[in-house]
């Protein structure tokens, strides 16, 4: 069984955002010698992120999209304390050997090997009448930030390489 572990900062969800967040006010709240509650810590946390309180914050982070969620990464990045946190604790761990059956079994689920339902056809750049995908942006956009990105480029290399090219029966259709 072999680990791999990762940063997943980069590529963090709105909801893995905010529990990072959150987990540092927690932090900040066990080492607090006030004793002032979470909401206390959550609040001042918010405030330093240019929020008025926690709720806006939540609601901010929650109703964002991918341009945002960057610029927000980068709004906390240059927080020196939470900054330093947040990548440090951005962390995952994961068993390489699982991530690997993981991403192959859903590339077999969701798409097949041209080869099974596309007529050959020598004119066309891959080789048969129906579009391919490439299985390593498929790959990306289905599970960046759950595992590193140069192992689910490796499983669409491997998966192109070995038993490609892959497309979409009935994507087509109308």
């Amino acid at each position: 069984m072999t680990t791999a572990t990762f940063s997943y900062f980069d590529d963090s969800s709105n909801v893995e955002l905010l529990d990072l967040v959150k987990r540092f006010a927690k932090r900040a709240k066990a080492s607090d010698p006030g004793a002032h509650q979470l909401s206390y810590h959550q609040d001042k946390v918010a405030v330093s992120l240019g929020f008025n309180n926690w709720s806006l914050l939540h609601k901010h982070v929650m109703g964002m999209n991918w341009s945002a969620r960057s610029d927000f990464r980068s709004l906390v990045g240059g927080k020196p304390i939470l900054g330093q946190f947040m990548y440090d604790h951005a962390m995952k761990t994961i068993v390489v050997e699982d991530a690997i059956k993981t991403m192959k079994d859903w590339a077999r689920q969701e798409y097949m090997q041209l080869a099974n339902f596309a007529y050959l056809d020598n004119e066309s750049e891959n080789g048969f009448s129906w579009p391919s995908v490439d299985m390593d942006d498929e790959l990306i956009d289905q599970f960046i930030g759950d595992f590193p990105e140069d192992l689910i480029r490796q499983v669409g290399y491997d998966l192109d390489g070995e038993e490609g090219p892959w497309g979409r029966p009935g994507a087509y259709d109308t």
